[in-house]
Parts: C-alpha cells; structure tokens; sequence
C-alpha cells in the first residue's frame, strides 16, 4: 500500500510539473503574439487567456491590413487549440487521479491508471518539445499532436519545402518513437 502511494505521489508531481510548464509556454507563447507591422511598443490586451488581442498601430488601422491578420488568425487557431488541448487533459488526469484515488479500485485497474497517467505525462512532454525545437527552426508555430499509433504536426505555414518538410520529420522522429509514415505534416494555410 505504501509503495503504491510512493507511485501516486510522483505521478502527481510529474502532473503538476507538465501542467506548470504547459502554462509557462501558454503564458509564453501568449505575450508573444505582436504582429510584426506595430512599431509603437504596444503589444496588445487580453482580458483571458487566449482572449482577443487588440494592436493599435501608428497608421490608425487598427493593425488589420491582409497579412497581419492573416497572422493573427493563424495565431488565434494555435492558441486556442493549445487551451482546449490543455482543458481536456486537464479533465483527463482528473478522472484517472480519481481511479487512483478510490480505495475500492481493483490492483489491475491501478496499474493500468498509473500506465495511461504516465503515457498522457509522457506524450505532454515530447508534444511541448517537439513543438519548441519546431518554433526554434524558424517557423511561426507548431502543434504536435501524440496519439498511440501515430503523430500529427500542424505547422504555421502555408505551403512547405522538402527540406522543411525533412527537418520536421527529423525532430519528431529524434524525439518520439514514430516512423516516417506515421508522422504527419499538415501546413496551415
């Protein structure tokens, strides 16, 4: 009984940790959103997280010219699928924590709890670094999205090189366990 506390206890701190650096990278991401035309230092306002962001720009345009909010929709789509995404693992976590939690739960029951805890835990780790190092190669944004049999990678982009589509299927492939053909890269146009 001790041990399976001991369990408990670590699954529960590597949850709170992802979920605290999920929000890191919302917050992040989030103060990051400036389009690239507003040159008054205004970075924009939110009333939520994932709120409506409002630019004010030297040419009283409101920061809405075709690119810009192209960008900003494009934006709004990655943001707002980051929030759902952690909403609902949120409720995940929370239903198997109460699994784990319920002391009629049958031993088999726990174990399979504790793998499916590990794995969501696991799979939030990789998504986030996949993501960043995405980021980090120059493209606007990414989301990964981890499944058991299979990743989807949606990247901020209309229309995507061979060797951009090459080095993202070199990082997911360097950190996950997926072959090329079950990665998919989907640009958003």
């Amino acid at each position: 009984m001790v041990v399976i506390k001991k369990k408990s206890l670590i699954i529960g701190l590597l949850v709170i940790l992802l979920i605290i650096t999920g929000y890191l990278n919302f917050a992040f991401n989030n103060g990051s959103l400036m389009p690239a035309g507003n040159t008054n230092g205004t970075k924009g306002s939110s009333d939520k997280p994932g709120g409506n962001v409002t630019v004010t720009d030297p040419n009283k345009n409101n920061g809405k010219t075709g690119d810009d909010s192209k960008e900003t929709s494009s934006s709004r789509f990655f943001i707002d699928y980051r929030f759902e995404r952690e909403h609902n693992r949120n409720k995940e976590i929370e239903y198997i924590n109460s699994i784990l939690d319920y002391p009629d739960s049958d031993h088999e029951i726990i174990k399979e709890a504790q793998a499916q805890l590990l794995e969501l835990t696991s799979n939030m780790e990789a998504e986030a670094v996949i993501e960043n190092l995405i980021k980090a190669k120059g493209f606007r944004d990414a989301i990964a999205i981890m499944h058991k049999n299979n990743v989807n990678i949606i990247v901020d982009k209309a229309e995507l090189s061979a060797d951009e589509v090459a080095q993202i299927l070199e990082i997911v492939k360097r950190h996950s366990d997926f072959s090329t053909d079950n990665i998919v890269i989907i640009p958003k146009s």
